[in-house]
């Protein structure tokens, strides 16, 4: 079951509520009418109006998906708590408590125990159920520029329908930091709307041409060269690579984030940029799936016009990866069972995108908070801003990876909190209940080296 379909389960304890609401109300009418002295009328209208607002609940119900309708069935509950309540206060005020029928005492027990089972179940991290992807290699001789720019889509966003509420993030995993649409700006990386007219012009700046490092010296994280094309690693190297171009700006982008850092986006006075290098784990991405990547980033401001694209199309020698050319996805849905190294299952996850995580080689991102979380969490539940259900470290990672939004931790350095809403919400659907136990079993502890 996923979070955007509805819950049968669900679905039948709103429309049992409401039966049990209705037949409330017509015992109550049942016995007011064989007593002289009740009141018909109020209790009437009393549990009358209590069964119309089930009604209303339940028919509200049926328009919300399983995420939306665990949070909306705690209004039903307490409705039909309520109209359990007012209806012992009926049998106590005229002295009837010997003729309530046993149905209140199996429905009450009925309630608890769906609710109980459907909230726990529900609780489960669930396992997407997508058809596995076709395993053809793609054949380039069929490839058009059309279908291959939209490759780089997929890449940048991914194919699956996106869901409300969620983010549409590909194995790339732009979408996290960047926007791509006019006026849309997230404020961790820039709007690469127009970056393509822009990768022209950057080259020619005297701060490209100088900041952080000079053109014709290497990057000492990446070992890339700036601004020499012929001196990228030679899988990734275009064919005739002799003069300094845009769609070099761009690649040089992807594989040494740290060569050009634009202004007022970067670390240690814009010397060292938060983005993780794409062609490197956790991403990497191949020559074929970069490539594809920069001919969607130089026409997907001109939708139909491939007339900047100047990356030509793969050849039968290139890397291509497990796809057909008709948009089917690039990579199978991402689940983690357990059985992975940590590793492994961290850095399929992604988080080294963002996170500093000690133990894991090559998390160093800094984009998110630095995960010190045996030190980190037993305080942030001490936190008078603290608005989450976690008591115990253990209880905050397993709530900060289920619902990052729960609490948002506040960026030092940058003397703000970090943006809410960057980190994925989907982790539930990744994570197996043992490969979440793992997972938050690690993260607990840990702390700074040294």
């Amino acid at each position: 079951m996923l979070p955007e379909q509805q819950d049968i389960l669900w679905t039948f304890v709103t429309i049992i509520f409401t039966l049990f609401s209705l037949f409330a109300f017509i015992n109550v009418i049942q016995h007011c009418r064989e007593r002289e002295g009740t009141n018909t009328v109020v209790w009437g209208t009393v549990f009358g109006t209590g069964f119309i607002i089930n009604l209303l609940l339940t028919n509200h119900m049926f328009e919300l998906t399983q995420q939306q309708q665990l949070g909306f069935i705690s209004w039903q509950v307490l409705a039909v708590f309520l109209t359990l309540l007012t209806w012992g206060v009926f049998f106590k005020s005229e002295n009837i408590e010997n003729q309530s029928p046993p149905l209140i005492r199996a429905a009450f027990f009925y309630s608890t125990i769906s609710i109980l089972l459907a909230g726990y179940t529900n609780w489960l991290p669930q396992q997407r159920s997508d058809p596995p992807p076709k395993a053809v290699a793609v054949n380039v001789d069929d490839l058009t520029m059309e279908s291959y720019t939209e490759m780089g889509r997929v890449i940048v966003f991914g194919s699956a329908p996106p869901v409300a509420g969620q983010k549409s993030i590909g194995k790339g995993q732009c979408p996290l930091c960047h926007t791509f649409d006019p006026g849309d700006n997230i404020g961790r990386c820039p709007n690469l709307f127009g970056v393509e007219e822009r990768s022209h012009t950057r080259i020619k700046e005297d701060r490209y041409l100088n900041e952080p490092i000079k053109i014709g010296e290497a990057d000492g994280a990446t070992g890339i060269v700036k601004g020499v094309p012929d001196q990228i690693p030679e899988e990734y190297r275009r064919a005739d690579a002799s003069e300094l171009t845009g769609e070099d700006y761009l690649r040089e982008s992807l594989m040494c984030p740290s060569c050009y850092v634009v202004k007022g986006y970067g670390k240690a006075g814009d010397t060292k940029s938060p983005m993780p290098v794409i062609s490197k784990p956790p991403i990497s991405l191949g020559k074929f799936e970069l490539n594809a990547v920069i001919a969607w980033l130089q026409s997907k401001d001109t939708p139909g016009e491939f007339a900047s694209v100047t990356i030509p199309l793969p050849t039968a020698e290139d890397n291509a990866p497990v796809a057909d050319a008709g948009g089917e996805e690039v990579e199978p849905p991402t689940f983690v069972t357990g059985t992975e190294p940590i590793d492994v299952m961290i850095n399929t996850l992604g988080c080294p995108l963002c996170h500093t995580i000690p133990g894991i080689e090559g998390a160093v991102g800094e984009l998110g908070p630095k995960l010190h979380e045996k030190i980190n969490a037993p305080n942030r539940i001490k936190d008078p801003n603290y608005k989450g259900k976690a008591r115990t470290g253990r209880d905050y990672v397993k709530e900060s990876i289920l619902n990052p939004n729960a609490y948002i931790v506040f960026n030092e350095e940058a003397g703000e909190p970090f943006p809410e809403g960057v980190m994925p919400q989907d982790f539930a659907n990744k994570l197996s209940v043992n490969a979440l136990d793992k997972l938050v079993d690690f993260i607990s502890n840990t702390q700074p080296e040294g």
